[in-house]
């Protein structure tokens, strides 16, 4: 009787050898890989607290005392050398950006030379408008389209039919 193939084995094997596999046997793949990826997750989530538990408040002290509330701080523990990174993220008001960019355009200058400008349009907003509206946007519109995902899900049997 041959062992079942486990999930850290798909590496070393081809893509078509895979894919030549029974629906049965990719299902279970991909229900451990899930699994497997839940679990690393949950991993990684709980040592990421432990770590900032650890490093917090020795970090935040440095922050104070060197009047650097963000970027990256360093400091030792035993052999190590802690990096910590606060990053910053900015954000801005968009009516009063607009509101700026108008006035820079006012007195001669050149809004994008300061603000990095763009539009964009919900897909679900667009196909619910009128066809001479959509038809206006239509030539400023690129469709591309992601990387396909499949998701092996079991039948359920609806009472024996």
């Amino acid at each position: 009787m041959q062992e079942p193939l486990k999930i850290e084995q798909l590496p070393e094997m081809s893509t078509a050898l895979i894919a030549a596999m029974d629906a049965d046997k990719l299902a279970v793949l991909q229900q451990e890989v899930e699994e497997h990826c839940r679990k690393a997750k949950e991993i990684k989530e709980c040592l990421d607290e432990a770590i900032a538990k650890r490093y917090s408040d020795r970090a935040a002290l440095l922050r104070h005392q060197n009047n650097k509330p963000t970027g990256i701080i360093r400091f030792h523990d035993g052999n190590f050398v802690i990096v910590a990174d606060q990053p910053k993220k900015p954000e801005w008001d968009q009516s009063q950006l607009a509101s700026i960019a108008e006035q820079l355009r006012a007195i001669g200058e050149e809004p994008a030379d300061y603000i990095d400008m763009s539009y964009k349009v919900s897909e679900s907003r667009f196909e619910a408008w009128p066809t001479t509206v959509r038809q206006l946007f239509t030539p400023a519109r690129t469709l591309k389209v992601g990387r396909s995902t499949f998701k092996l899900e079991p039948i359920k049997n609806r009472g024996g039919a």
